[in-house]
């Protein structure tokens, strides 16, 4: 919907076009179509009132380009009604009632001049004002911004720190665990909360993208294991976003560590579609699979995580069948 501030032709136009130019035509644009609406009233009225177009000419005319160009339009209107109405043809004498009403029409429009330009007035002011305020705000935002990636950071490293302290093996490969998903979430802030990208939905393919890409670096994959991606556009909210990419995170974790032992070649594959009722996000290995049982009897934090996520996104995670392990989160629109 256009505002006002979209209505401002001086403001539009300039520097291009000089403000008196825009002034000049807006009036007489304004005061031609008052005419021709009059001509028009003429055939199919015995006797229109002769300044019946005259305030919503005049009120345009202030309202796009300014207090002159509204003075310009009454001017203009009120000779025009002079001229083809009151003396057809011809400027004349006006008798005492005649120029009453011209007066008092011409006080009436300059009355409809001013309240439109204070109202143009006030309006810059208030659209002033929230610019300023959106300054702000933007400003402020950058700033939570930059600290919680800071924050996120500071975690990261006091994570690693502790891992590489570690005294056994099982400590240090659940504090590995927790350093990645802090990093997928440090990945969705960067990516789904910048203040250049104010949107209320992103496209999950990009989003996912780049978080497989951060992956592959973060699980140190071997050359014999590959982390593909198929990912197509998919626009969702940035809330369920997040969610998706955290189970994405815990499932390719899950792959790497479990599904290629004993230097097992193979490929991790993640990938997305939209098929129009919703997206499909498949995460898929070729590995060694899961032993019979294993899905039904398993209570680690991975799949609770897993779950948890899942349902957070609003999808439905079902299992598939295949050679390996295979996950498919349908996120409906």
């Amino acid at each position: 919907m256009l505002g006002l501030g979209d209505l401002n032709l001086r403001a539009r136009l300039a520097p291009g076009t000089p403000t008196w130019v825009t002034e000049w035509v807006c009036a007489s644009i304004c005061a031609a179509l008052a005419g021709l609406l009059r001509l028009g009233l003429d055939m199919m009225l015995p006797a229109p009132p002769p300044y019946v177009f005259l305030f919503p000419f005049v009120l345009l005319a202030t309202l796009l380009a300014g207090w002159r160009s509204g003075l310009i339009a009454l001017a203009l209107i009120l000779l025009g009604v002079w001229y083809m109405v009151l003396f057809h043809a011809r400027f004349g004498p006006l008798d005492s009632s005649e120029g009453a009403a011209l007066a008092l029409n011409a006080l009436s429009g300059a009355a409809v001049v001013g309240v439109a330009q204070a109202f143009r007035t006030a309006y810059a002011q208030v659209e002033a004002e929230r610019a300023a305020k959106l300054e702000t705000r933007e400003l402020l935002l950058r700033e939570l911004n930059h600290r919680v990636k800071n924050n996120f950071q500071m975690v990261e490293s006091l994570i690693d720190m502790q891992r590489r302290r570690a005294a056994d093996a099982g400590s240090e490969q659940a504090l590995g665990d927790a350093l990645r998903r802090v990093r997928s979430m440090a990945t969705a802030h960067a990516y789904l909360y910048s203040p250049d990208d104010a949107g209320e939905t992103i496209d999950l393919g990009a989003y996912l993208g780049e978080l497989c890409e951060n992956l592959a670096d973060g699980l140190l994959l071997s050359g014999r294991v590959r982390l593909e991606t198929a990912l197509g556009a998919c626009p969702v909210g940035r809330d369920r976003a997040v969610a998706a990419g955290l189970v994405v995170n815990e499932l390719v974790t899950n792959a790497a560590k479990y599904a290629f032992p004993d230097g097992r070649a193979g490929r991790i594959l993640v990938s997305l579609r939209d098929d129009g009722a919703g997206c499909s996000l498949t995460v898929a290995d070729d590995g060694v699979g899961m032993a019979a049982g294993a899905l039904a009897t398993s209570r680690g934090l991975g799949r609770k995580l897993v779950e948890g996520f899942a349902k957070r996104s609003g999808g439905t995670l079902v299992r598939n069948e295949g050679p390996g392990v295979s996950h498919t989160l349908v996120l409906p629109h």
